[in-house]
């Protein structure tokens, strides 16, 4: 598993294959601003998951 860097693609091109398939299914076409779009928004939803844990107090109760 790659591990997250923000703005580094970690598809490979058999998801890429997946996206533009299942995006033919809906007949719709997937280009590459689609991908660097998704790319960008899901960078932006984990950075703010990884924010939020780092925010969160560390004696947590049932962490250990």
């Amino acid at each position: 598993m790659l591990r997250w860097q923000p703005g580094a693609t970690l598809l490979s091109a058999f998801d890429i294959k997946i996206g533009r398939l299942s995006a033919s299914v809906r007949k719709q076409t997937l280009t590459e601003s689609d991908i660097a779009r998704a790319c960008q928004k899901a960078d932006d939803l984990i950075y703010r998951i990884m924010r939020k844990d780092h925010e969160r107090p560390a004696n947590r109760p049932g962490t250990g």
